[in-house]
């Protein structure tokens, strides 16, 4: 789930190197599109045709805005299972790390409405006791939410730490002595427990982990659940289908795609000890992966709330300008001078600021049999892939492809349309009615 620091700005030619673990589809094999046809952005077609086909990925679906307008939304379809839906624009993918962004939208505006500080620490409203028998690191007090939005809390990632806390569920099932599965307040009473591995605010190490944290830190000072406190701010925008991912199978949403990684585990989703698919509680818990990477959502929701924060003065604003300032500055431990243009991570985005020539904002995400990617490009391009598949081998690699695919297409544009799709496409999501 980490994000990729490659650069953006690639309008060349792209080569798509066809011998990464491609899967060769059958001769029977299929390809359907859904959704309105737009010629002028047929390269996206192609694109996502290509990258799915060469890598026999069954359900994609793209959505693109040009400036804030939605301009194109589609769904795809190759050579589907048994279990496969009929992709459609509004279908439902797992999204898994484009979940952080979000998580940092949901603080960004706890701030804004006074109810959280950049500075506070998180102990003061997640519990830090460890386990019996470790003792907290004495700089773990010191953790503040603005560390743990820049990646700077110290918690260290698997490069370091040779694990990631949120996916070692059975041991901290057998260092707390309980049964799976493991809950977030498990994992925090466990992980209280290890050393930092640097001092916060000093060294970037992405960290699924932190985002946990910042799950409860939402929930303290909004006084709801997570996701309840998501769908109050998200709901008014019109995001009515973004929800939680379950783990099991038979627990998906309605509409929503199913997930292929080929790869298998003993289940950390209960203690029956049996083989479960990785996506399905084999090496994952999609129930505990809230604010770092649980969100499922559409490719048109997503794009409707990207567009919103290109608007801060709109009525709907989710954020105000000072708050997209905050959401978008430089890490604290940043060496300037900065160069405009140069990859940052900043509060649950990856950034490129050109200054008065605009911001760069990204985050792709990967899991098993999951891969996203979202872009809003300082022109008023802004772009979201969706997928059920990635190279389980090299995951890093579909990440690269589908930024390869969107920016050879971008270059492809001569001229944009000037319809506005959202109002034809949101409509039919169903709403739920939660608040």
């Amino acid at each position: 789930m980490r994000t990729p620091t490659f650069p953006l700005a690639r309008f060349g030619l792209w080569l798509l190197t066809a011998a990464l673990t491609a899967l060769t589809a059958p001769a029977h094999a299929q390809w359907t599109a859904t959704g309105t046809e737009v010629p002028s952005l047929a390269a996206f077609d192609t694109q996502m045709q290509q990258l799915m086909t060469a890598r026999n990925i069954p359900s994609g679906a793209v959505a693109v805005a040009w400036q804030g307008r939605l301009v194109l939304a589609r769904g795809y379809s190759w050579n589907p299972g048994p279990q496969d839906i009929l992709t459609r624009p509004d279908s439902l993918f797992r999204i898994a790390s484009c979940s952080k962004p979000i998580t940092s939208t949901l603080v960004n505006r706890l701030i804004q409405d006074g109810a959280l500080a950049l500075d506070d620490t998180i102990g003061q409203y997640v519990d830090l006791t460890p386990r019996p028998g470790t003792t907290a690191d004495p700089r773990l007090a010191t953790v503040t939410v603005r560390n743990l939005l820049e990646m700077l809390g110290g918690f260290g990632d698997p490069a370091t730490l040779g694990y990631d806390p949120v996916f070692r569920d059975r041991i901290v099932a057998q260092g707390l002595g309980i049964t799976l599965p493991v809950s977030h307040a498990d994992v925090i009473r466990y992980q209280s427990g290890v050393a930092l591995a640097s001092t916060p605010g000093t060294t970037y190490q992405y960290s699924n982990y932190g985002y946990k944290l910042l799950g409860r830190v939402i929930e303290s000072a909004s006084g709801m659940p997570y996701e309840r406190y998501a769908r109050r701010v998200l709901n008014p925008i019109g995001l009515w289908n973004l929800r939680l991912a379950r783990a099991r199978q038979d627990e998906r949403a309605p509409g929503e795609v199913a997930y292929y990684s080929g790869g298998q585990a003993t289940s950390v989703i209960d203690n029956s000890g049996t083989l479960r698919p990785w996506e399905y509680g084999g090496s994952i818990n999609q129930d505990t992966m809230d604010a770092y990477g649980g969100w499922v959502a559409s490719a048109p929701e997503l794009l409707r709330w990207m567009t919103n924060l290109d608007a801060p003065h709109a009525p709907n604003a989710i954020l105000d300008q000072t708050s997209l300032d905050r959401m978008f500055a430089l890490p604290q431990n940043f060496p300037l001078p900065y160069t405009p243009g140069s990859y940052y991570y900043a509060s649950g985005w990856s950034v490129r600021d050109y200054g008065a020539q605009g911001r760069t904002t990204f985050h792709a995400g990967s899991l098993p049999s999951t891969a996203s990617y979202i872009v809003r490009y300082r022109n008023g391009f802004a772009i979201v892939i969706l997928l059920n598949r990635r190279n389980e081998n090299n995951p890093d690699e579909t990440t690269n492809a589908m930024d390869a695919a969107l920016w050879a297409a971008y270059g492809q544009v001569s001229s944009w349309p000037t319809h506005d799709l959202f109002p034809q496409v949101l409509p039919t999501i169903m709403r739920d009615g939660f608040d």
